[in-house]
């Protein structure tokens, strides 16, 4: 019986001992780590906006310039440009609140079939060689595009400006309206386009008004 009672003892210490090494075997294997997942920067916005004869939507200010059609001056926040508009156009402004690459500035006459509108953009990379043209066309296809698409804005005339700048005149093919833009660069990293446009059943209504605008442009 002793016998028969070791025996039992024996196999049930062997017990303890084999499962003492599978706890340990189990403690001291290593944990998985889990995987570090690699972050997707992000790409600059582009400018986008879907106008209608040119009339922006999207606005973080916005409000009258007076309340008579008299006219009053207007200084880009830069001091890039200054210009004489109508007092009584809406003016906004739209801004790119994450990169602040660009603002754009907006007058709509009061019935909005017709825009005097100015981009300044700048990302800090200096533009060369064709990189204005470029530009230029890419911000017509992309801002004033009634199809959001290239082939609706057609470029009928490019014309260099005595002072430098370049000057297309457009019309949206699907959109009904026309207009002029002049092109710049200033300081080698500071690309700027300002423009007027008008719905073309409302040109006769509108084209001095925008002519006495262009005409009043000028650095400060």
């Amino acid at each position: 019986m002793k016998k028969h009672g070791n025996f039992y003892l024996i196999g049930f210490v062997v017990i303890i001992i084999i499962a003492g090494l599978a706890c340990s075997s189990i403690a001291t294997t290593p944990a998985a780590q889990p995987t570090q997942q690699q972050q997707v920067p992000t790409q600059a916005p582009s400018i986008n906006s879907n106008n209608n004869n040119g009339n922006n939507n999207s606005n973080n200010n916005s409000g009258n310039t007076g309340n008579s059609s008299a006219l009053v001056s207007f200084t880009d926040e830069n001091n890039y440009f200054q210009i004489e508009v109508p007092g009584d156009w809406k003016y906004s402004q739209t801004r790119d609140k994450q990169n602040n690459y660009y603002y754009v500035d907006t007058f709509t006459s009061p019935d909005g079939n017709a825009v005097i509108e100015s981009i300044v953009y700048n990302e800090g990379t200096a533009f060369r060689g064709s990189d204005e043209a470029k530009f230029g066309l890419y911000l017509l296809n992309t801002f004033y595009s009634k199809t959001g698409k290239e082939g609706d804005i057609r470029v009928t005339e490019e014309k260099q400006q005595s002072d430098g700048s370049d000057r297309l005149t457009w019309y949206s093919k699907a959109g009904g309206y026309s207009g002029l833009s002049f092109l710049e660069i200033r300081g080698g990293y500071t690309f700027l386009m300002f423009t007027i446009n008008w719905g073309n059943d409302y040109k006769d209504q509108y084209i001095d008004i925008l002519d006495n605008v262009i005409a009043s442009y000028r650095i400060p």
